[in-house]
């Protein structure tokens, strides 16, 4: 049995199961309580299976959603969750743990503040390619440090958007939604 401190990591790294994706997860034929968190395989799954949306899109081919008027990758989204889930569940930066769980206990969102990481991690990855140099922990550290400061100035304080697939977003749009 996980100690209480690795139990609480595994909480919150992973983005939480709403109803959607229970019965996303339930109609796939998936037994949630067999999959294993600490085990990078089944993470994985777990992490797509709490995006019914994203699961869905990237079972049907399409390589872009839409997200609050922005495009996004699905799989590119997935796998930067599992990027952050990896960081808090193996404490490594250990600041990626205790920046959830700040940002948590400031009331903000669990998924929101996964998100927030997320951010940072992403930004980190394109620095190291675009610029050619290995990863800045120094910064990355920084970057946790600066949140939620940094990314309400991105959003303007408000919430992060849902994913919504394009093709849905469109239909809404045509209803009058």
């Amino acid at each position: 049995m996980p100690s209480s401190d690795k139990a609480q990591r595994l909480r919150l790294a992973l983005p939480p199961f709403d109803a959607r994706a229970r019965e996303r997860a339930a109609d796939q034929e998936w037994e949630l309580s067999l999959l294993d968190p600490e085990d990078p395989d089944e993470r994985a799954i777990l992490i797509r299976l709490a995006h019914p949306d994203l699961d869905k899109a990237i079972e049907s081919g399409v390589e872009e959603i839409v997200v609050g008027g922005e495009p996004m990758n699905p799989r590119l989204h997935l796998a930067i969750h599992e990027v952050v889930a990896t960081q808090v569940i193996d404490d490594d930066p250990p600041e990626a743990f205790a920046t959830l769980q700040r940002l948590v206990q400031s009331g903000r969102d669990p998924h929101e503040a996964l998100h927030m990481l997320a951010s940072v991690v992403s930004a980190q990855l394109w620095t190291a390619m675009q610029e050619r140099r290995p990863y800045a922990r120094e910064e990355h550290v920084q970057a946790l440090a600066a949140l939620p400061g940094s990314w309400d100035a991105q959003f303007g304080g408000a919430r992060a958007p849902r994913h919504v697939p394009a093709g849905r977003r469109a239909r809404r749009r045509r209803r009058g939604r």
